[in-house]
Protein backbone atom coordinates (compact mmCIF):
# COMPACT_ATOMS: atom_id res chain seq x y z
CA UNK A 1 0.00 0.00 0.00
CA UNK A 2 2.98 2.22 0.67
CA UNK A 3 4.09 1.98 -2.65
CA UNK A 4 0.88 3.24 -4.20
CA UNK A 5 0.29 6.32 -2.02
CA UNK A 6 4.15 7.02 -2.93
CA UNK A 7 3.24 6.81 -6.66
CA UNK A 8 0.14 8.57 -6.57
CA UNK A 9 1.40 11.31 -4.81
CA UNK A 10 4.28 11.68 -6.86
CA UNK A 11 2.18 11.25 -10.11
CA UNK A 12 -0.23 14.00 -8.76
CA UNK A 13 2.13 16.64 -7.90
CA UNK A 14 4.40 16.35 -10.74
CA UNK A 15 1.36 16.41 -13.30
CA UNK A 16 -0.06 19.73 -11.63
CA UNK A 17 3.81 21.02 -10.99
CA UNK A 18 2.73 22.27 -7.26
CA UNK A 19 5.90 21.39 -6.02
CA UNK A 20 8.59 23.57 -8.09
CA UNK A 21 7.56 26.82 -7.21
CA UNK A 22 7.15 26.52 -3.43
CA UNK A 23 10.81 26.95 -2.09
CA UNK A 24 11.66 30.46 -1.49
CA UNK A 25 13.03 31.22 1.92
CA UNK A 26 13.41 34.82 1.13
CA UNK A 27 16.92 35.28 2.33
CA UNK A 28 16.16 34.15 5.80
CA UNK A 29 18.56 32.71 8.14
CA UNK A 30 18.67 29.04 9.14
CA UNK A 31 18.45 30.25 12.95
CA UNK A 32 14.77 31.40 12.50
CA UNK A 33 13.86 28.21 11.44
CA UNK A 34 10.76 26.54 12.52
CA UNK A 35 10.19 22.88 13.16
CA UNK A 36 6.60 21.47 13.09
CA UNK A 37 5.46 18.13 13.33
CA UNK A 38 3.05 17.04 10.42
CA UNK A 39 1.74 14.00 8.86
CA UNK A 40 2.39 11.52 6.45
CA UNK A 41 -0.18 12.59 4.34
CA UNK A 42 1.62 15.86 4.14
CA UNK A 43 5.25 14.91 4.04
CA UNK A 44 4.48 11.97 1.13
CA UNK A 45 4.67 14.34 -1.76
CA UNK A 46 7.93 15.42 -0.99
CA UNK A 47 9.76 11.93 0.42
CA UNK A 48 8.08 10.36 -3.13
CA UNK A 49 9.25 12.96 -5.46
CA UNK A 50 12.32 14.22 -4.48
CA UNK A 51 14.29 11.65 -1.84
CA UNK A 52 16.27 9.04 -3.59
CA UNK A 53 14.62 6.20 -1.93
CA UNK A 54 11.03 8.26 -3.33
CA UNK A 55 8.87 6.12 -0.65
CA UNK A 56 7.94 7.00 2.88
CA UNK A 57 8.41 3.85 5.04
CA UNK A 58 5.46 2.14 6.66
CA UNK A 59 7.11 2.44 10.34
CA UNK A 60 7.45 5.98 10.18
CA UNK A 61 6.25 7.26 13.56
CA UNK A 62 7.04 10.93 13.83
CA UNK A 63 7.49 13.16 10.73
CA UNK A 64 8.92 17.14 10.84
CA UNK A 65 9.19 19.57 8.78
CA UNK A 66 11.37 22.87 8.71
CA UNK A 67 9.68 26.39 7.31
CA UNK A 68 11.74 29.29 6.16
CA UNK A 69 10.58 32.44 5.15
CA UNK A 70 7.07 30.18 4.59
CA UNK A 71 8.04 27.91 2.37
CA UNK A 72 8.90 24.32 3.46
CA UNK A 73 12.81 23.83 3.84
CA UNK A 74 13.14 20.02 4.44
CA UNK A 75 11.52 17.02 6.06
CA UNK A 76 13.21 14.43 8.55
CA UNK A 77 11.62 11.29 9.28
CA UNK A 78 12.06 8.85 12.16
CA UNK A 79 10.62 4.84 12.11
CA UNK A 80 11.37 2.04 13.79
CA UNK A 81 13.50 0.83 10.86
CA UNK A 82 14.03 -3.11 9.64
CA UNK A 83 14.39 -5.08 13.18
CA UNK A 84 14.67 -5.04 16.96
CA UNK A 85 17.78 -6.39 15.93
CA UNK A 86 19.67 -3.30 14.67
CA UNK A 87 19.64 -1.46 18.05
CA UNK A 88 19.94 -4.42 20.52
CA UNK A 89 23.52 -5.14 18.55
CA UNK A 90 24.33 -1.97 19.61
CA UNK A 91 22.78 -2.25 23.39
CA UNK A 92 21.78 -5.85 24.05
CA UNK A 93 19.39 -4.43 26.92
CA UNK A 94 17.63 -1.58 24.91
CA UNK A 95 13.95 -1.86 25.73
CA UNK A 96 11.32 -1.57 23.26
CA UNK A 97 10.09 2.34 23.16
CA UNK A 98 13.13 3.40 23.57
CA UNK A 99 14.92 3.14 20.60
CA UNK A 100 14.06 4.89 16.62
CA UNK A 101 15.65 5.36 13.35
CA UNK A 102 15.95 8.75 11.12
CA UNK A 103 14.77 6.76 8.16
CA UNK A 104 14.55 9.79 5.60
CA UNK A 105 16.07 13.22 5.69
CA UNK A 106 15.53 15.94 2.53
CA UNK A 107 16.14 19.27 2.04
CA UNK A 108 15.58 21.29 -1.09
CA UNK A 109 18.57 22.44 -2.93
CA UNK A 110 17.66 25.95 -2.95
CA UNK A 111 17.90 25.84 1.08
CA UNK A 112 21.12 27.91 2.87
CA UNK A 113 23.84 25.76 3.86
CA UNK A 114 23.17 23.99 7.56
CA UNK A 115 19.79 23.64 6.50
CA UNK A 116 20.23 20.16 7.31
CA UNK A 117 21.80 19.71 10.69
CA UNK A 118 19.59 23.07 11.87
CA UNK A 119 16.49 20.21 11.12
CA UNK A 120 18.28 17.49 12.37
CA UNK A 121 19.25 19.32 15.81
CA UNK A 122 15.65 20.83 16.57
CA UNK A 123 13.71 17.40 15.43
CA UNK A 124 16.08 14.96 18.46
CA UNK A 125 15.07 17.73 20.93
CA UNK A 126 11.77 17.70 19.89
CA UNK A 127 10.95 13.90 20.06
CA UNK A 128 9.42 12.38 22.86
CA UNK A 129 12.11 11.39 25.97
CA UNK A 130 11.34 7.81 26.09
CA UNK A 131 13.74 7.35 23.23
CA UNK A 132 17.77 6.84 24.17
CA UNK A 133 18.96 5.33 21.10
CA UNK A 134 18.46 7.02 17.51
CA UNK A 135 20.32 4.89 14.36
CA UNK A 136 20.58 6.07 11.14
CA UNK A 137 22.77 4.81 7.54
CA UNK A 138 24.08 6.07 5.34
CA UNK A 139 24.34 4.30 2.03
CA UNK A 140 27.62 4.32 -0.15
CA UNK A 141 26.17 2.45 -3.08
CA UNK A 142 24.61 5.89 -3.32
CA UNK A 143 27.58 8.02 -3.23
CA UNK A 144 26.72 8.93 0.71
CA UNK A 145 29.45 8.79 3.82
CA UNK A 146 27.01 10.31 6.33
CA UNK A 147 28.89 13.67 6.24
CA UNK A 148 25.54 15.30 7.89
CA UNK A 149 25.94 12.95 10.96
CA UNK A 150 29.56 13.66 11.33
CA UNK A 151 29.10 17.17 11.19
CA UNK A 152 26.21 17.38 13.69
CA UNK A 153 28.18 14.86 16.05
CA UNK A 154 27.23 11.30 15.77
CA UNK A 155 28.96 8.58 17.19
CA UNK A 156 30.57 6.12 13.88
CA UNK A 157 29.78 2.39 14.54
CA UNK A 158 30.88 0.79 12.08
CA UNK A 159 29.31 -0.42 9.02
CA UNK A 160 26.54 -3.44 8.44
CA UNK A 161 27.07 -6.50 7.11
CA UNK A 162 26.06 -7.47 3.46
CA UNK A 163 22.77 -8.53 2.72
CA UNK A 164 20.33 -8.48 -0.35
CA UNK A 165 17.04 -6.53 -1.18
CA UNK A 166 14.49 -6.16 -3.26
CA UNK A 167 14.16 -4.27 -6.15
CA UNK A 168 11.00 -3.51 -7.79
CA UNK A 169 9.84 -3.25 -11.90
CA UNK A 170 10.48 0.04 -11.71
CA UNK A 171 13.98 0.07 -9.77
CA UNK A 172 12.84 1.10 -6.11
CA UNK A 173 14.80 -1.10 -4.00
CA UNK A 174 12.63 -2.27 -0.47
CA UNK A 175 13.41 -4.00 2.46
CA UNK A 176 13.31 -8.13 1.97
CA UNK A 177 10.79 -7.21 5.13
CA UNK A 178 8.04 -6.37 2.78
CA UNK A 179 7.92 -9.91 1.73
CA UNK A 180 6.48 -11.02 5.27
CA UNK A 181 4.31 -7.56 5.39
CA UNK A 182 2.73 -8.23 2.26
CA UNK A 183 2.03 -11.60 3.51
CA UNK A 184 0.17 -10.59 6.56
CA UNK A 185 -2.01 -7.45 4.52
CA UNK A 186 -3.15 -9.91 2.16
CA UNK A 187 -4.87 -13.34 2.80
CA UNK A 188 -4.70 -14.63 -0.70
CA UNK A 189 -1.11 -14.18 -0.55
CA UNK A 190 -0.23 -16.10 3.17
CA UNK A 191 0.44 -19.89 1.88
CA UNK A 192 2.31 -18.39 -1.10
CA UNK A 193 6.33 -18.66 -1.30
CA UNK A 194 8.67 -15.86 -1.47
CA UNK A 195 9.25 -16.75 -4.60
CA UNK A 196 5.69 -16.82 -6.06
CA UNK A 197 4.83 -13.45 -4.38
CA UNK A 198 8.20 -12.51 -6.21
CA UNK A 199 6.64 -13.37 -9.14
CA UNK A 200 3.69 -12.13 -9.21
CA UNK A 201 5.23 -8.18 -8.31
CA UNK A 202 7.80 -8.59 -10.73
CA UNK A 203 10.32 -8.41 -7.78
CA UNK A 204 14.08 -9.41 -8.14
CA UNK A 205 16.49 -10.07 -5.26
CA UNK A 206 19.60 -8.00 -5.82
CA UNK A 207 22.93 -7.84 -3.42
CA UNK A 208 22.85 -5.10 -0.58
CA UNK A 209 26.21 -4.04 0.40
CA UNK A 210 27.17 -2.85 4.29
CA UNK A 211 25.89 0.99 4.80
CA UNK A 212 27.55 3.27 7.77
CA UNK A 213 25.88 3.20 10.81
CA UNK A 214 25.76 6.42 13.28
CA UNK A 215 24.35 6.52 16.73
CA UNK A 216 22.84 9.41 18.59
CA UNK A 217 22.00 8.79 22.13
CA UNK A 218 19.85 10.66 24.09
CA UNK A 219 18.35 11.49 27.78
CA UNK A 220 20.52 12.95 30.85
CA UNK A 221 24.37 12.77 31.55
CA UNK A 222 24.26 10.00 33.57
CA UNK A 223 21.66 7.99 31.18
CA UNK A 224 23.80 9.03 27.71
CA UNK A 225 27.28 7.76 29.85
CA UNK A 226 25.66 4.12 30.78
CA UNK A 227 24.62 4.17 27.01
CA UNK A 228 27.76 5.31 26.12
CA UNK A 229 29.86 2.55 27.86
CA UNK A 230 27.82 0.14 26.09
CA UNK A 231 28.87 1.08 22.58
CA UNK A 232 32.13 2.55 23.10
CA UNK A 233 33.88 -0.53 21.65
CA UNK A 234 32.14 -0.77 18.43
CA UNK A 235 32.68 3.72 18.29
CA UNK A 236 35.06 4.19 15.17
CA UNK A 237 36.68 7.13 12.97
CA UNK A 238 34.35 8.82 10.46
CA UNK A 239 34.77 7.41 6.76
CA UNK A 240 36.16 9.34 4.76
CA UNK A 241 36.64 9.80 0.99
CA UNK A 242 39.17 8.06 0.03
CA UNK A 243 40.73 11.01 -1.87
CA UNK A 244 40.83 12.82 1.18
Amino acid sequence: MTKKFDDNARKFYLKNNLLFSEFNYNEEKVSSMKIKLINSKSARKYIATYHYSKTLPDSTKYIYAGFLGGSIAGIICYGMGASKNQYTSLIQDIKKGQYLELTRLWCHDNMPHNTESKIISKSLKMLPKQYKLILSFADPSKGHLGIIYQATNWFYCGMTNNGKSLITNDGIVKHVRLLGIYKKRHPELKNKSNEEIMNIYKWKYIKNYGKYRYVMLRGSKKEKKTLYEKIKKKISNYPKNKTN
